[in-house]
């Protein structure tokens, strides 16, 4: 009898485990098929540009380069205020000049703060000591950013990444000319245009990850990661 109990339980548990699966399986797909109908073939070149992340509560996007990053931002919200951290400075300010003049022989890790939507701040890093400097305090921002409004620009592509339901992106030009996009951290939706170009020195590790996983749609790759 005890035996028999014990059976039932564990045929209890392992049918309750399998519908927790299956459910999430059934949300990751509706996740992927909303992103894929969402990043249609003009939309996914800004993922081109702008990879995507996340460091705690911090939304990170660097500005593409080749294979390296141009610049970038963190981008942080708390109540009334918007912080960007600023990575590269100087690459920053050519897409989104300001006439602030700031040392970055002497000055680094650039926050820019803005309060209210309304009212600019800056605060800089000294090279040297570690200290923590204000250049400008309670400016209007549409005294600063004359041309364009990077708080604007980032909080849409901060809307755009939360409409798509994803937590990252992975793209690598000295790789290839796809682009991934992670759902979690254990699901990769990736897209694979009909021009698809993968390096030679490491095509079939990269066709054979692509295997383990299934087309959803013209172009679109969902896999699960074995780790």
């Amino acid at each position: 009898m005890k035996k028999i109990l014990i059976l039932i339980i564990g045929l209890g548990v392992l049918f309750y485990s399998c519908k927790n699966i299956d459910k999430q399986e059934r949300k990751i797909q509706a996740i992927a098929h909303n992103a894929c109908n969402m990043l249609d073939n003009g939309r996914i070149q800004v993922f081109y540009k702008w990879s995507y992340g996340q460091r705690g509560h911090a939304d990170i996007w660097s500005n593409l380069s080749n294979k390296d990053s141009n610049y970038t931002c963190l981008y942080f919200k708390d109540k009334d205020t918007v912080k960007l951290t600023i990575l590269r400075l100087n690459n920053f300010k050519n897409d989104f000049p300001f006439d602030i003049l700031i040392d970055t022989s002497k000055y680094r890790l650039s926050k820019l703060f803005l309060v209210n939507e309304k009212y600019f701040q800056i605060s800089v890093t000294d090279n040297y000591d570690g200290k923590n400097l204000i250049l400008g305090n309670n400016i209007p921002i549409d005294n600063v950013f004359k041309y364009k409004n990077p708080f604007k620009f980032f909080k849409s592509m901060n809307d755009l990444k939360d409409s798509l339901g994803i937590v990252g992106t992975f793209y690598r030009p000295d790789i290839g000319n796809f682009v991934q996009f992670y759902i979690t951290y254990e699901y990769l939706l990736t897209y694979l245009p009909d021009s698809l170009y993968i390096d030679s020195s490491c095509k079939q590790y990269w066709e054979q990850d692509f295997a383990k996983g299934k087309t959803i749609k013209k172009n679109w790759n969902l896999r699960k990661l074995a780790k």
